[in-house]
């Protein structure tokens, strides 16, 4: 079996089954209630979309889409070595293709579920009240990246860079919740994973641009949108191909 067998057999499995679903809506409701007691005010935050969009994603309840996210596909390795399917599928290709396949998976479906779940949640928001208000400012949009998007008002396209930025980030804690499934069985232990390692890196963070803070447009300067963009995909890209090598040294080791 080759890896395009594999990944198609992973596809299958992730769309026809009811947790990626469930994440989405999850994300969703997730990031509105991290706005706390401004979720139930008329007019939100300031009354815009953009004010209220970055409030609701740099409070506390926003780690709990990153459960969502992991929610999704990341116990796929621990669910297989539980119902010996891992062994039967790898016996028909090898552990190499089977881990970097469900990898992939783990880490896109993460981002699928950030970015839906933010787009609904940035939907039912724009319903009540407009992207931008008379007492809510875009100066500090306009000092970050991307804010040629924010002065040339393609709101959309901002709020997609944004929300895939922290998919990039969500793939990766979703990766660790997979590794983690190697050590544990506990699933419930897993889907917080995330939440526990984006907790340890706001406390850690330390003052430089290399930290968990890189997925905000608006606190980072960088020379280009594309260098921004290429440094966040790249860090992303990093962790991700070292979560998956120990995925697949301790599958191979335990078969």
């Amino acid at each position: 079996m080759n890896k395009v067998h594999y990944f198609r057999s992973d596809i299958q499995r992730l769309i026809k089954n009811y947790p990626i679903y469930l994440a989405v809506f999850g994300v969703a409701v997730s990031i509105w209630f991290s706005l706390e007691n401004y979720a139930f005010e008329e007019e939100m935050v300031n009354g815009n979309v953009l004010d209220t969009y970055s409030m609701a994603v740099n409070l506390s309840g926003i780690m709990i889409a990153y459960a969502f996210c992991a929610f999704s596909y990341a116990t796929v390795f621990c669910e297989d070595l539980e119902n010996k399917y891992a062994r039967y599928s790898i016996n028909r290709g090898n552990v190499w293709k089977y881990v970097v396949s469900k990898a992939v998976v783990v880490y896109g479906s993460s981002v699928i579920t950030m970015v839906l779940g933010s787009l609904l949640f940035i939907s039912a928001i724009r319903l009540k009240i407009p992207w931008t208000s008379d007492f809510g400012g875009q100066d500090m949009y306009l000092t970050g990246m991307y804010c040629s998007l924010i002065a040339g008002e393609h709101y959309w396209a901002y709020i997609f860079l944004c929300t895939l930025q922290m998919g990039m980030l969500a793939g990766v804690l979703s990766l660790a919740a997979s590794f983690l499934s190697m050590f544990v069985s506990n699933k419930m232990l897993i889907l917080i994973t995330p939440i526990l390692i984006q907790q340890i890196l706001l406390e850690y963070r330390g003052k430089s641009w290399f930290s968990v803070m890189l997925i905000y447009p608006n606190l980072n300067q960088f020379s280009t949108d594309i260098q921004y963009f290429l440094t966040v995909f790249g860090c992303s890209l990093c962790f991700s191909a070292l979560f998956t090598w120990g995925i697949y040294k301790k599958i191979k080791n335990r078969l």
